[in-house]
């Protein structure tokens, strides 16, 4: 079972290629999804879950879904199955509470 922090560390991990892959810096990731700097390297180490917002700004901006930043490494069409049956609940469970978090915000703003 994936605890809490795996999916920090896997998060972080998949940030960070993505961002390395597009040839940018921490900070100017930061500037194109508006957040800090050190909230970038924060979840790139694993210190921190991005929120909900920062989630769907990563995944919009890298031109992916949220899960596939959750998603660990090595996982291809070929193992998926074998991914599903290890990761789903803890995946399914991290999608929900962002996805929770993102829809309380959303209709906080909206009162």
């Amino acid at each position: 079972m994936k605890t809490e922090q795996e999916l920090k560390n896997t998060l972080g991990l998949n940030v960070r290629n993505r961002r390395e892959h597009k040839g940018l810096t921490q900070e100017k990731l930061a500037e194109k999804i508006c957040v800090s700097k050190n909230t970038v390297s924060d979840i790139e180490s694993g210190d921190k879950f991005a929120r909900a917002c920062t989630l769907v700004r990563l995944a919009k901006f890298f031109e992916t879904e949220v899960y596939e930043l959750l998603k660990p490494k090595g996982i291809s069409p070929d193992n998926t199955a074998d991914a599903i049956a290890i990761y789903s609940k803890e995946v399914k469970e991290a999608v929900e509470r962002v996805e929770k978090s993102y829809l309380g915000r959303k209709k906080d703003r909206n009162d």
